[in-house]
């Protein structure tokens, strides 16, 4: 497994390569209308946008999480906004 630091200095569509590959799928949800795929590798979490909404386009967004409670706290903070 690699670390958060290589991580984000892969392209993007190698980042997506390798969550596909060797991250675990939390699952997705929907943000401003949009389905976002999260992902989580070893101490990070990973949240992705993929051009219309398919996981086999180019992803058109791939956000980094430091570790599991920023990733919780971003989700919360996110829950918090919709409703």
């Amino acid at each position: 497994m690699i670390g958060r630091m290589f991580f984000k200095l892969l392209s993007e569509s190698s980042k997506v390569a390798y969550l596909q590959e060797k991250g675990t799928v939390l699952g997705t949800r929907l943000k401003n209308g949009r389905k976002a795929y999260l992902y989580m590798i070893k101490d990070f979490c990973v949240e992705v946008i993929f051009r219309q909404d398919n996981e086999e386009m180019a992803p058109e967004r791939v956000t980094t999480f430091a570790s599991v409670q920023e990733f919780n706290s971003y989700l919360e903070r996110e829950f918090r906004t919709a409703y």
